[in-house]
């Protein structure tokens, strides 16, 4: 074939459209041969080719009668349908709190994990039986936020978080396997590959107008395609159920026809003010368009009303203009209540046929806005072609759609890499309150992950090119903020003072949340912290537990809340460097502190009981075989703050006791052996004796201060 010529297919739901275009000198297209074939049965469902053989056995019968003008057809450019795309919404925050945006890189990777939240999101509102694949064919930035308030750019700004909203497209990988595979079963090569939205675009809007926010409507048989552009670019694709049949089958239903005979009255409407038909019953009749279209006004509203809430759904607004192609534009009166129902005049709303692509010189008569994609298609894929681009990544290869530029991001998605854990999180911050000021302790700095590609350090706005091998690891997060009690105060003093003739060392105090704590106490979030360094006496005799009471002959404690007063008398002064001081006093590194100690004037336990004429144990002695044994068991227990006191513990003033007393029971025979450890072993023919006091007793037989117990073997007369 001509290397000038061109073999494009247009696969849609009902029919096939082939098309032999011819690039001249100029730059200009012509075409040269079309042929059109309808399927013989339903093999296309939303832009996707369902049953493989059925549309390959199409498309060799469209090969076949162009190659009788042409001669053999070896490559095709096809492409692949709009109805195919979903185009999803995404989002990613980031809390800035700490840490702020502070380069391009970070909003990339902000805005690709967006694309992936997006691609998560079509994910969940896809069939769980789906297995599709889904790669990104392009994105674009709707918003940035901070604080959810919208900005330019959150680069160097502060707050508490940042936030980038994207709209992402996504393609099916299935749909363009499937293509390649019934193209194969034709015998057919794929020279290009495109998209059916891109494709109509680049011919009916050209590069300087789209920054123009223009919709373009491709209204087929089965479905509505459609795309927005903005700001130089493509920005959102989407899809309606609902097209041409629509229409087509509400004549059939009025009127009572045949699907084809209806199709037919449809496409008649278009330039004649009257139609005449034969129904199902053989009935023939004549009817005026404007009575037809009374009929199915409905249908048409129904329509209109499902397209315009996709494109507002798209665009969050009216576009600036409506281009419509596609058979199904031509219905009657759906331009004009698609422009009323936008809001638009109806100027603003036209159907583009063929004879408006600047770039093409026609040589056929049809001109219609239904041949306006295939056209498209042969020009895109000659001038725009959508290239595979083969890459591995982390040892897994991948095969991506070059629909833009690509990049390591767009590696990394299809490669299955989690964006939000790539890069390394910030380590959870601390709130404190110190000494009554709230201080924040910031976590460690998460890393960037590590990429390479083909050997070289890379990012992930590096350009990728076919066959990139990439590696990547991703960053670590940063360590969570820790500060000891001594470090988030950032004074910490320390002295030496001799008591007593011992170097003691003394310390700043911390105190969280009231309790005494170490200096290396670890800081809780949201705790509060005291501290103080003791620089009076009487602060160190405190913390040291050197309990120093005042001067008086007596004291109080309480005992089970009853004070009982008890009577002491010690010398309590003391002594700093050899001078009698007051307990207020301040204190220097170094200095030295005496006091007298005099530990036989303490009051203890014991003289409490004395006081109150206790006695602590219930005793009892004996003579057991001979030896002096000493029995004894409590009779009351005094606790101080849940402690067991000994007689021997000293009471200090204001002490608060509990006393708890035991059943006072006797003693008996066999409470000996808690004392006692017997060692003997009797003879042949000799038996067990108990006595107390020479007379015979047994083992529960109660016993006093003073009984003689014996326990032996004897030989029974």
């Amino acid at each position: 074939m001509d290397k000038n010529l061109l073999f494009a297919l247009d696969i849609g739901t009902r029919s096939v459209v082939g098309m032999i275009l011819k690039q001249h000198s100029d730059g200009k297209y012509e075409i040269l041969h079309m042929k059109v074939m309808e399927h013989e049965e339903r093999s296309m469902l939303d832009g996707q080719i369902h049953h493989i053989p059925a549309v390959a056995k199409v498309i060799v019968k469209i090969k076949k009668a162009l190659e009788m003008e042409t001669g053999p057809l070896q490559k095709v450019c096809v492409a692949a349908a709009g109805r195919a795309l979903k185009t999803v919404k995404g989002r990613s925050e980031r809390d800035i709190s700490t840490v702020a945006v502070t380069s391009k890189e970070e909003i990339i990777h902000m805005e690709l994990a967006a694309v992936q939240h997006a691609q998560f999101q079509l994910a969940s509102m896809l069939d769980e039986k789906s297995n599709h694949i889904y790669d990104c064919v392009g994105y674009s930035v709707l918003h940035y936020y901070l604080d959810d308030q919208e900005i330019g750019s959150f680069i160097g700004q502060q707050g508490l978080s940042a936030s980038v909203e994207v709209i992402a497209t996504f393609l099916p990988r299935v749909v363009v396997e499937s293509l390649i595979r019934a193209l194969r079963e034709a015998d057919l090569e794929m020279e290009a590959l495109t998209l059916e939205p891109i494709a109509a675009i680049n011919v009916l809007i050209p590069q300087s107008m789209r920054k123009l926010n223009v919709a373009l409507v491709d209204i087929g048989a089965g479905t509505s395609d459609i795309a927005l552009t903005a700001e130089g670019t493509v920005v959102a694709y989407g899809m309606v159920p609902v097209a041409g049949d629509e229409i087509t089958e509400a004549i059939s239903s009025e009127f009572l026809l045949d699907f084809p005979v209806a199709e037919e009255m449809k496409r008649s409407l278009y330039q004649s003010d009257f139609v005449e038909y034969t129904d199902i019953l053989g009935f023939s009749s004549k009817k005026s368009k404007s009575e037809v279209l009374e009929k199915i006004k409905p249908s048409i509203e129904n329509l209109a009303e499902n397209i315009t809430k996709e494109i507002l759904q798209l665009n969050a607004k009216p576009p600036q203009a409506v281009m419509f192609v596609g058979g199904g534009s031509m219905t009657p009166g759906l331009r004009e209540k698609i422009a009323e129902k936008l809001n638009l005049p109806t100027e603003r709303a036209a159907i583009r046929g063929i004879d408006a692509i600047t770039s093409l010189t026609s040589s056929i008569e049809q001109t219609g806005p239904e041949f306006v994609t295939p056209v498209g298609i042969g020009i895109a894929a000659r001038e725009n072609p959508v290239k595979y681009v083969t890459i591995t990544v982390n040892e897994k290869t991948i095969r991506l759609f070059e629909v833009k530029k690509l990049t390591i991001g767009d590696a990394l998605i299809a490669g299955g890499a989690d964006l939000s854990k790539l890069y390394g999180r910030p380590g959870l911050g601390l709130m404190i309150k110190v000494n009554g000021q709230v201080k924040m302790i910031k976590g460690g700095l998460g890393t960037p992950p590590q990429i390479i590609m083909s050997g070289k350090e890379a990012s992930l706005s590096h350009e990728i090119f076919d066959g990139a091998v990439i590696s990547y690891k991703a960053g670590v997060n940063g360590a969570n903020a820790s500060v000891a009690a001594k470090e988030a105060v950032q004074e910490h003093l320390r002295k030496t003072i001799v008591i007593n003739g011992e170097p003691t060392t003394i310390e700043t105090q911390y105190y969280v949340n009231q309790q005494l704590v170490t200096p290396e106490t670890l800081l809780n979030d949201r705790e509060e912290l005291i501290s103080y360094f003791p620089n009076t006496i009487v602060e160190i005799l405190e913390i040291k537990g050197l309990h120093r009471i005042d001067n008086n002959s007596s004291f109080s404690v309480k005992v089970d809340g009853k004070p009982i007063l008890l009577s002491r008398s010690i010398n309590n002064s003391i002594y700093l460097n050899g001078q009698i001081i007051d307990r207020a006093s301040y204190w220097n590194d170094g200095d030295q502190l005496t006091f007298e100690t005099v530990k036989d004037k303490q009051v203890t336990l014991k003289d409490l009981l004395d006081s109150l004429q206790l006695n602590l144990h219930q005793s009892c002695s004996v003579t057991f075989n001979n030896e002096e044994v000493s029995l004894s068991r409590p009779l009351f227990k005094f606790y101080r703050n849940g402690e067991l006191l000994t007689e021997d513990s000293v009471l200090y003033p204001n002490d608060e006791l509990n006393m708890e007393k035991t059943t006072q029971q006797p003693f008996i025979f066999q409470d000996i052996f808690i004392k006692v450890d017997i060692a003997i072993s009797p003879r042949p023919g000799e038996t067990l004796v108990i006595l107390k006091n020479k007379e015979k007793a047994g083992f529960q037989t109660e016993i006093e201060t003073g009984d003689v117990l014996e326990l032996k073997f004897e030989v029974l007369i």
